[in-house]
């Protein structure tokens, strides 16, 4: 399957589905003017994995905030991780939060309890700390 990449913006996340390597990020701020079409061709991309799942995903979100639109698409994209996982896959989400952002935390929470299928680890991060070897920095 090809890398799913793309780069930051004011108003989209950083988003890196690479399943040969075994990343899966979206970080960031995700408040697009049109949700659904910036995260459709992640939710296919992600569909598409059921075709050959892969034994292991530990798919990382590390979001700096959201608007309710995309709170809706992350909630379809930890359903076709619940898929993968019935199709024998071993899938686990890295929910990483901002030192002090407490909300972020709690949204995370919630979503662990509404899909409680999942196996959630929730990680605190600074942000003046994270590297690229953790692949999680950029812009």
């Amino acid at each position: 399957m090809e890398l799913l990449l793309r780069r930051p913006t004011k108003t989209t996340p950083y988003v890196h589905l690479d399943n040969g390597s075994g990343t899966y990020i979206i970080a960031g701020r995700s408040i697009p003017i049109d949700a659904e079409l910036f995260y459709n061709p992640i939710l296919n991309w992600i569909e598409n994995l059921m075709d050959a799942p892969p034994a292991r995903i530990q798919f990382c979100f590390r979001f700096d905030f959201f608007n309710i639109a995309s709170s809706k698409r992350i909630l379809f994209i930890l359903y076709k991780l619940v898929e993968l996982q019935k199709a024998g896959s071993s899938v686990s989400v890295n929910w990483m939060y901002e030192k002090f952002d407490e909300d972020m935390l709690e949204i995370g929470q919630d979503y662990s309890c509404m899909i409680d299928e999942l196996t959630f680890k929730f990680e605190l991060y600074d942000l003046t700390e994270l590297n690229e070897s953790r692949m999680l920095k950029f812009g």
